[in-house]
């Protein structure tokens, strides 16, 4: 007598990829790829590796890690669903709530062991990258992402590797600041206002313009070195607050954390007129190795709103962290470039159906665990159904693979 087992039946997830019309898209095989990478991404352990995804597919390893380097499918789908989905939500909370729009830039290190020189298949890409969390050159792949947000709402809008090896038709390199002055051009126009916020690595000319053309200022960090005009006067940052007293100063607090804030408006190198924020905390007024600065195109916000909206910024550090910590961002074993750009489209994807796919938005740590009880009431709702229809156990073994 033979026996079929019955599989976990994901409907929540499986209506998730309907309502994105994903099968106009992809194959059926393609589509329960996608839901068992899904399904086995929000399981507590997950790795980003193969290995972790055979555990809650029918197909074996291989299969899978010929679909993520070789298989017939087009990620730049999900990449455009991810884009899309975001902005159409962002978008939606600020002509509700007329609150301004934010898109948040920043990069990060998936750190690799350095191959051997006799390595024969190497990870492509990887190369010798600094981290500014660690404080020194790692080797790795460096990744560039942008999440988007509202009030209380930030979304991941999109995952990309850096390759310095990518350049314009003129053979010049295709920076970073490039990335990110391109993707403004992308972007709607924010219908009550909207900030771009970046690290001292993109305030820059370049940058602000870029952003400005479409609708956005910049609030952005700011080395202590650049140079500013104060009265006419050329000086860097650092040197001019060593001028600053304790009555030119005032106490500004942003998310219970108070800091001494001096604000500069003027020009500075390549920008006509800036708000520039000199700060330091409450209890290290006049330390150099204390002192921060921050510039705001839009000289019409208050001190307080400006360091309030960089507050903002913080979301895209939560999401490297979570993703890290629950997604395999940066633990994944694939070799081809292929294969770990994939699994960033099926990771922010998957990082979005947690946040806004429920029914509800949820922050994605919340989202995750509404996530993970539904897949382990499937796997227990088929183990049910096997015994109500008799399936034998070595087959309901075999079925989870646990034989």
């Amino acid at each position: 007598m033979s026996h079929t087992a019955i599989v976990p039946d994901h409907m929540t997830l499986r209506n998730y990829l309907l309502q994105h019309r994903l099968p106009l898209y992809f194959s059926k095989p393609v589509l329960a790829h996608i839901e068992s990478y899904m399904t086995a991404a929000t399981a507590k352990g997950f790795r980003g590796k193969v290995v972790d995804l055979a555990e809650y597919s029918n197909c074996h390893r291989t299969t899978l890690g010929h679909f993520l380097a070789e298989g017939k499918w087009d990620e730049g789908v999900l990449q455009a669903k991810v884009k899309t989905e975001s902005l159409r939500q962002v978008m939606e909370t600020s002509e509700r709530t007329a609150e301004p729009l934010f898109v948040i830039h920043d990069d990060t290190i998936a750190q690799k062991t350095k191959p051997s020189s006799q390595a024969q298949v190497p990870m492509e890409c990887t190369g010798f990258h600094h981290s500014h969390l660690l404080g020194k050159v790692v080797w790795g792949h460096q990744v560039q992402a942008t999440v988007v947000g509202c009030a209380d709402l930030s979304l991941i809008h999109s995952i990309d590797l850096y390759d310095k090896t990518k350049t314009h038709p003129d053979g010049t390199v295709y920076t970073k600041i490039d990335r990110v002055s391109d993707m403004a051009a992308t972007l709607p126009l924010p219908p009550h206002g909207g900030y771009v916020l970046v690290d001292s690595w993109f305030t820059c000319a370049r940058v602000i313009d870029s952003y400005a053309a479409a609708g956005y200022h910049l609030i952005g960090a700011l080395k202590t070195n650049r140079i500013l005009y104060p009265q006419g006067i050329r000086i860097s940052a650092q040197d001019f607050a060593c001028h600053i007293r304790k009555e030119d100063v005032r106490l500004v607090t942003v998310n219970g954390s108070s800091y001494w804030t001096y604000r500069y408006e003027g020009a500075l190198n390549e920008i006509d007129n800036a708000v520039v924020l000199l700060c330091w905390p409450e209890q290290a007024f006049g330390e150099p190795k204390a002192l921060r600065a921050f510039l705001c195109t839009d000289v019409s916000l208050e001190t307080e709103t400006i360091s309030a909206y960089y507050a903002k910024r913080w979301p895209i550090e939560i999401f490297f962290r979570q993703s890290k910590n629950n997604l395999g961002f940066d633990t994944y074993q694939v070799r081809s470039a292929t294969a770990f750009i994939r699994l960033w489209a099926l990771l922010a994807f998957t990082h979005l159906y947690c946040t806004t796919g429920l029914g509800q938005p949820y922050p994605f740590g919340d989202g995750l665990r509404v996530v993970r009880k539904q897949v382990q009431q499937d796997r227990f709702r088929a183990v049910y159904e096997c015994g109500r229809s008799g399936i034998p156990f070595h087959v309901v073994c075999e079925q989870f693979k646990l034989a």
